[in-house]
């Protein structure tokens, strides 16, 4: 960790998956299957994890778009951070594009929780 790295997670509480990001592991990715197959492993993996919640998923768009609203809570002060995630069409490869942000819900900075719940989620589809 380096002092930028301590600096932003005091002053940021946000993170999202980005094309252009340095770190690799917090760049969208693709997963084999349609968006409602994807949604659908995303939704049984957050089934199996205890500190995960589905708030709610929307019915595809009409480009067959899905979005996903999770929550993830800390475990030592129960810290509650929202989680959105976009599941599209690679087009149409037979792939989906994962994409995600998450925001905590208090504070003013996350001390890199949101970048570490975005790990956890893309690394199940890894």
């Amino acid at each position: 960790m380096n002092f930028q790295s301590i600096i932003r997670g005091m002053t940021q509480n946000h993170a999202e998956l980005n094309d252009k990001a340095d770190d690799p592991t917090l760049r969208p990715i693709r997963s084999t299957g349609s968006p409602s197959e994807v949604a659908d492993r995303i939704t049984d993996w957050v089934n199996t994890q205890s500190n995960w919640q589905i708030i709610s998923r929307d019915s595809p768009n009409e480009s067959g778009e899905i979005a996903l609203h999770l929550t993830r809570t800390t475990g030592l002060f129960q810290f509650v951070d929202d989680i959105h995630v976009r599941v599209v069409d690679d087009d149409n490869r037979g792939a989906s594009r994962i994409e995600a942000e998450s925001q905590s819900r208090v504070g003013k900075g996350d001390l890199g929780q949101n970048a570490r719940n975005l790990r956890e989620l893309t690394g199940a589809f890894r």
